[in-house]
């Protein structure tokens, strides 16, 4: 499985100029069979400081479902980024290192 090369930008990183998304689309690897089928054993963030980012047009995973796991994970911080896509690492990049940052200097 993977994303069609031509509707990976506007799907998977609609905020990243297109030649950029393009790129993207083509160094995409597909998600393997053993990637869907593993245990994913016990979560982390029940024993991890977690800290949450994430965009508000993510068209993959829904803002609210988002937010959700934020939640429930307990984030320290979530950090909600008004437009961005599914790849804020990308296309907010600073928004990302500034929360990595925060959670580096943070005393758990």
């Amino acid at each position: 499985m993977y994303i069609d090369q031509a509707k990976f930008p506007q799907q998977f990183a609609a905020d990243v100029p297109l030649a950029k998304a393009k790129l993207m689309a083509v160094g995409q690897r597909p998600i393997t069979e053993a990637a869907l089928k593993e245990a994913s054993g016990a979560p982390a963030w029940k024993n991890v400081p977690s800290y949450f980012v994430y965009g508000t047009a993510d068209k993959n995973i829904p803002a609210a479902a988002l937010k959700f796991m934020a939640e429930r994970a307990q984030s320290r911080k979530t950090v909600e980024v008004a437009g961005a896509s599914h790849v804020v690492m990308t296309s907010h990049p600073a928004e990302v290192a500034k929360l990595i940052e925060q959670a580096a200097e943070a005393k758990n």
